[in-house]
C-alpha cells in the first residue's frame, strides 16, 4: 500500500489519530463486503494524495455533548511518510502530524513516538488478525516520557453509516497501557476502537475509553462527516 484531539498529557495525545490502508473501487466495498476479507498492501487506486482531506466531529460520550470539528489535509507525501495539517473549526492555526504509510503516528506537534504510536493498521487486513507493538513517547519540550504496549485485533467486518456516507469497514480494537517514567504507579489503560474504511483510506469512526486506576476519566468518539480525494 502506498499509502487512520489534542490533549495535554502525552498518553492522551496518543489518542489523536492513526491508519492508512488500501481502497477498493468506489461503491464496491459497500455492495460486496466480502471483497474486504483480504487486501494487498498496495493497490493502484489506493494511493493517498496531496490534498486528500477528512473532516470529523468529536463528541464527549460521557456528557453526550459535541466537543469540536476538525479536518486533516495531506500536505506532503514521501516514500515512507504522510504529512497532515490539522485544523479545528473555529480555531486558529494548524497542527502538524507525521504518519508512516500505515497511519501510525511518528510525530504530532510536540510529541514523538519511537518507533511509532502503534495505532495504525497492519495490511493486509483480515478478520481475526492480531498484532502487538511497544513504543516510547517523548514530550519534545519537557522531555517527559512514556512507555506503551499496544495489542490490536481485527474483531469484525462491519458496514456502518456516518454523515459522510455508508462504508464497509474493518473494526479494529486497540488495548494500550501507557506507563509514565516519572510515576509508574499511575496505571492508565486505554481502549480505542477504529472502523477503518478502505473506501476512503481512513477511519470512518473511532472511540476512545481511558481509565485511570480502573476509573473512567475519558470516553469520547470521532466520526467522519466529510471527505474529499484529489486526482
Amino acid at each position: 500500500m502506498r499509502t487512520q484531539r489534542p490533549r495535554h498529557l502525552p498518553d492522551r495525545r496518543e489518542l489523536c489519530l492513526a491508519g492508512l490502508g488500501v481502497v477498493l473501487p468506489a461503491g464496491s466495498a459497500v455492495l460486496q463486503p466480502r471483497l474486504l476479507l483480504a487486501q494487498a498492501p498496495e493497490q493502484p487506486d489506493g494511493q493517498v494524495r496531496v490534498g486528500d482531506r477528512w473532516t470529523f466531529d468529536a463528541k464527549d460520550e460521557i456528557t453526550g455533548l459535541p466537543t469540536q470539528t476538525f479536518t486533516h489535509v495531506v500536505t506532503e507525501i514521501s516514500a515512507d511518510q504522510i504529512i497532515i495539517s490539522a485544523s479545528t473549526k473555529g480555531g486558529n492555526g494548524h497542527r502538524l502530524f507525521v504518519y508512516d504509510r500505515n497511519w501510525n503516528v511518528l510525530n504530532n506537534s510536540g510529541f514523538r513516538y519511537k518507533p511509532h504510536d502503534g495505532q495504525g493498521i497492519e495490511p493486509p487486513l483480515t478478520a481475526g488478525k492480531q498484532w502487538r507493538s511497544e513504543h516510547e513517547t517523548r514530550n519534545i519540550q519537557t522531555g517527559e516520557g512514556l512507555k506503551t504496549s499496544v495489542a490490536a485485533k481485527v474483531v469484525a467486518q462491519e458496514t456502518i453509516t456516518t454523515p459522510a456516507g455508508t462504508f464497509a469497514t474493518f473494526k479494529i480494537e486497540y488495548h494500550r497501557r501507557p506507563v509514565s517514567g516519572a510515576d509508574p504507579s499511575r496505571i492508565r489503560e486505554v481502549e480505542n476502537v477504529g472502523w477503518y474504511a478502505p473506501q476512503v483510506n481512513h477511519w470512518a469512526r473511532r472511540t476512545f475509553l481511558t481509565r485511570m486506576q480502573k476509573h473512567i476519566v475519558e470516553n469520547r468518539s470521532e466520526e467522519l462527516i466529510e471527505h474529499g480525494r484529489t486526482g
